[in-house]
């Protein structure tokens, strides 16, 4: 949950940050890195199922239900957030 809260957040102030400066260059990296916290929470996501696949078993929680919505919360602002700059980019080579 951490990493997928932490890397959203990212994202989130990348893209304020892009509207307020202007800057789509340094918004593109801040979504960089904020996808690479996501992967870090999609690397654990992996692990686990990993190792119930294998036998292992995982205890299913209220807490691991969350951190999976929270992951999957993060990868959709993530992707949201690279069609918003694009957008963005295409809006302001026309004017």
């Amino acid at each position: 949950m951490l990493h997928s809260g932490t890397g959203r957040s990212m994202v989130i102030e990348a893209v304020r940050d892009m509207l307020k400066t202007g800057n789509v260059a340094a918004a593109k990296k801040k979504i960089e890195e904020g996808g690479k916290e996501i992967g870090e929470a999609h690397d654990i996501q992996t692990a686990m199922m990993s190792a119930e696949c294998d036998g292992q078993p995982v205890e299913k929680s209220i807490l691991l239900i969350h951190a999976q919505d929270h992951f999957m919360t993060a990868l959709s602002v993530r992707d949201m957030a690279n069609l918003m700059v694009e957008m963005y980019e295409a809006l302001h080579k026309e004017q």
